[in-house]
């Protein structure tokens, strides 16, 4: 990008590489920090940007602005912490530019437009912009979260149904494949009502010094607990001791140096990622009781934040997913798994009385916060990712006459 600011001229060239998935919408932008006079403008800026494909492929875009960033919040430091803090993740959205020009008002080339593919787009219930959501693999979001991820399909109307605004002038063959009732669009997993950059900013961020001290440190201890349940279940140590014990090498550089010191997800191509700042990832989620082994993936902290609970087939292109087994040692056939660790699934079951006498009546479990038990909250997180196989408290009363005391039984 190259700019002119009273009279000098500049240049900024954003070392960063993007690959972009194949038949899906990917979130592309950058910006560039200038110090501007009051009045002052910057003038006879392009913006270049080079796509690198095979011949023959067709990209499909949905929208492209540049701009100034000129939101009134952003005019100061108040939103600053929260601007800096996984930027990358909430790109281009918190830039809050227009999402409704054409985009041949920015070629300075010959290329010509046709229709492409369908996008459904929805509004924001704070900023009222419409913005695009995946509708057709909503587990790879863009510019909304969603809103009964574990919990699908979503059965909350504000959440799971849009009323589509220009009905009148779709064609049939635009309708195709979506779930449509009552003229409104239907989402399996429900979005959230705010847009990603207005839950950053002005949602998330103010709650944030409420719940830092309190919530945050409830958030990993429950995490925590479901990892000790899971290795004390299979007889073993946390991996990182196990490991340095039979090598005598850290864990956390092991497996950063195993991904050539890069994140995987950003690519083999990208920059190396410094061993602090590599996020170890369960590679098969933990919250489905999976333990923390050889087989983790380095990612950065963003990649990390947006796989968070995600099986990897619901995370990674196919091409990625062929990678990823041939250095973490997984077959292809348990990548595509999307099912609770059956094996240790079935020693809790064997063990559910020690598991509510026991493990549950820890007494960093028992405190109440916020009005909830943690041992509730644990309890209601493994309910959750066992529906309709087992009952475990059902289960406990059956071999013990009552129902367990540690928890609370709705």
């Amino acid at each position: 990008m190259s700019y002119s600011y009273e009279g000098d001229g500049y240049a900024f060239d954003e070392d960063w590489e993007q690959t972009i998935e194949a038949n899906n919408w990917s979130n592309i932008g950058i910006h560039a920090e200038q110090f501007l006079n009051k009045g002052s403008q910057l003038i006879d800026v392009i913006v270049k940007m080079t796509v690198s494909s095979q011949r023959g492929n067709v990209l499909d875009f949905i929208a492209f602005d540049l701009d100034v960033v000129s939101k009134e919040e952003f005019q100061d430091t108040s939103c600053a912490t929260s601007f800096y803090q996984k930027t990358r993740m909430h790109v281009p959205y918190l830039y809050y530019l227009r999402s409704d020009l054409p985009i041949d008002w920015y070629l300075t080339s010959g290329q010509k437009f046709i229709e492409g593919k369908r996008v459904v787009a929805k509004s924001c219930n704070r900023c009222g912009r419409y913005l695009p959501i995946n509708i057709d693999d909503e587990l790879k979001t863009l510019s909304f979260s969603l809103h009964c991820k574990k919990q699908a399909p979503c059965v909350h109307s504000a959440f799971r149904a849009y009323k589509i605004q220009n009905r009148a002038h779709l064609r049939a063959n635009e309708l195709k494949g979506l779930t449509i009732e009552d003229s409104k669009v239907v989402s399996y997993y429900g979005h959230q009502l705010e847009c990603k950059a207005c839950k950053k900013f002005f949602v998330n961020a103010p709650l944030n010094p409420q719940r830092n001290a309190q919530q945050f440190k409830e958030d990993g201890l429950r995490r925590r607990a479901i990892e000790v349940l899971v290795n004390t279940l299979l007889d073993r140590n946390l991996i990182h001791f196990e490991f340095e014990h039979r090598t005598k090498k850290e864990f956390s550089r092991y497996i950063w140096e195993k991904f050539g010191r890069r994140c995987f997800k950003c690519g083999p191509d990208s920059d190396p990622i410094a061993l602090g700042d590599m996020a170890l990832d369960h590679t098969m989620p933990l919250a489905y009781l999976y333990r923390l082994d050889e087989t983790a993936t380095c990612l950065c902290s963003n990649h990390n934040s947006q796989k968070s609970d995600h099986f990897p087939v619901d995370y990674y292109s196919e091409e990625e997913l062929v990678r990823l087994s041939k250095i973490t040692g997984l077959s292809l056939t348990q990548l595509h798994k999307k099912e609770v660790n059956q094996q240790v699934l079935n020693l809790l079951i064997e063990n559910v009385v020690w598991f509510y006498d026991a493990f549950l009546m820890q007494s960093d479990y028992q405190k109440v916060r916020d009005g909830i038990r943690t041992a509730d909250k644990i309890n209601d997180s493994l309910k959750r990712i066992i529906a309709g196989k087992v009952d475990l408290a059902e289960k406990y009363c059956k071999e013990t006459g009552h129902y367990p005391h540690s928890v609370t039984i709705r």
